[in-house]
Parts: C-alpha cells; structure tokens; sequence
C-alpha cells in the first residue's frame, strides 16, 4: 500500500493518492461476497448457494466493487491520516482511478485541511485601561432615575 500527498492549488487542501495491491482487494471482494451470498438466487442453484464465479457473469464482476472498496478503504484511509498528522475537516472527494479483480486498486481523496494559524506578535502589547470610578450616591441616582 502506498500513499502520496501533495497540496493543490487550493488553500488547506491536500490531494492523497492511494494504491492498493491487488491481493488486498481480491480478499475485500471475497468477504464481500461471502457476507451477501445468501442473497443471490441463481437457476440451478440452492439459494446463496452459487459460486462467485457464477454470481459474477450472472450480475457482471463489477458487482462486489463497490461494497469491497468500502469494505477496504475506510480503515486504511483513517489510518494514514492519522500516521501522517493530516487533520482532516471534510469527508475526502474521492475519484477511482483503477479497480478490479486482479488489479490494484488506485484512487485519489481530495481533503480539505485545518488551516494553519500563525500568530503575530502578542505579548507585552500595552493596551490603556480605563477606569471608571462610581460613588455611591451615582448607584442611588440610577436606581431612582431608572428603577
């Protein structure tokens, strides 16, 4: 698995380009299908009881990508994040590049950023305080004037 980060054009945003290997995905379609077999129904078969193999020509291969990636992604993706420091402020816009069975998965997140703050000079700043000095006899005003 590998990653590359590099800053876009924008300001706090990074663009996170990812590869998988291909194994990695194969065993995310696997699950994926182990987890949804009960739910196909394929002529010549008991219910849940085709082989991926026959799920895959009957619905297309491209029927477990989806839920594989999803399978996949999430975790490695929060866990480069977090080895990378990335504080991310969005859920990532992400564009798939490359999938399928066989292959290695490519994709990229767009994610935007904290910005970073940088302060100025603060300390020892003198500022004038201005003080107000009230007599008794101005809070008896008030309150008969007001109250």
């Amino acid at each position: 698995m590998t990653m590359k980060i590099e800053k876009t054009e924008k300001a706090n945003e990074l663009k996170l380009s990812f590869e998988i290997e291909a194994k990695k995905f194969d065993e995310a379609i696997n699950k994926v299908y182990e987890k949804s077999a009960k739910y196909f129904n394929i002529p010549g078969f008991r219910k849940g009881k085709a082989p991926m193999a026959i799920v895959e020509k009957q619905y297309g291969d491209e029927i477990f990508y989806e839920d594989a990636f999803n399978e996949l992604v999430p975790e490695i993706y929060e866990k480069e994040l977090k080895e990378n420091n990335i504080e991310a402020v969005n859920k990532p816009d992400i564009d798939v590049e490359q999938i399928g069975k066989g292959k290695d998965l490519k994709f990229t997140a767009i994610v935007q950023i904290k910005p970073e703050v940088k302060l100025g000079k603060y300390k020892g700043i003198q500022i004038k305080k201005i003080e107000y000095n009230v007599s008794d006899d101005d809070v008896e005003h008030e309150l008969r004037t007001h109250g």
